[in-house]
């Protein structure tokens, strides 16, 4: 296979996977047709079936494109070159705008993994941004910054939290308060790697609730 051809099916690939998530953001996935699908991309539905082999199988590439596109975003270099203080803030904050940016898509969520094939390409997906936080973490430990633990476990547990705090912020709320998921999300992460622990934290809220319960006194 020629570079040229090789270009040209990732092209027609990209384009009918584009399309899909546009077509069953708008009409569902049950209601969406590989008719439908092949017209919005612009093919014949015989090429559809030349690179994937039936309405499932492009859903579950189509909701897996998001995860390439974070994974692509954690992995900037000007991300990692940040003071490792403004880093996971950096993260947090580039995950959220790309599933605002697709929040008519988000609903891709909402269809259950139904195979051993998908959840091994789920899996698959998920371990290139796990992959990633993996590396800065270990960066940061051997250049002293962090404190040494199980940087993989870690790392799982990181993406377990931040992929159910965006499921129901954009999934299950439409983004209507991204804003605080977002800000909540950034703060429990600085909490747990820089402090203030949460003690320190109820203390403060303490504090400040007594001191306005004196002044309106």
């Amino acid at each position: 296979m020629t570079a040229t051809t090789r270009e040209d099916t990732r092209s027609k690939r990209q384009a009918i996977i584009e399309a899909a998530r546009e077509i069953f953001a708008k009409q569902g996935y049950e209601d969406t047709s590989i008719a439908d699908i092949a017209a919005a991309a612009g093919v014949a539905v015989g090429t559809v079936y030349l690179y994937f082999h039936n309405k499932r199988d492009i859903y579950t590439s189509a909701s897996l494109d998001w995860v390439t596109s974070i994974a692509a975003v954690l992995q900037d270099p000007a991300i990692a070159s940040l003071p490792i203080e403004q880093v996971p803030r950096a993260m947090i904050e580039a995950t959220f705008r790309i599933c605002r940016e697709n929040n008519e898509l988000m609903s891709l969520f909402q269809v259950d993994i139904q195979s051993t094939k998908e959840i091994e390409q789920h899996k698959v997906a998920d371990e290139v941004i796990t992959k990633t936080i993996v590396v800065f973490l270990r960066q940061a430990i051997a250049q002293g910054q962090l404190a040494p633990f199980d940087t993989e476990m870690y790392a799982e547990i990181l993406f377990g939290l931040v992929h159910s705090v965006l499921y129901t912020c954009f999934c299950v709320e439409g983004g209507e308060r991204e804003e605080l998921y977002r800000e909540r999300t950034i703060e429990i992460i600085d909490r747990l790697f820089f402090g203030p622990p949460l003690r320190a934290g109820q203390q403060e809220n303490t504090d400040r609730v007594e001191n306005r319960v004196k002044s309106d006194g």
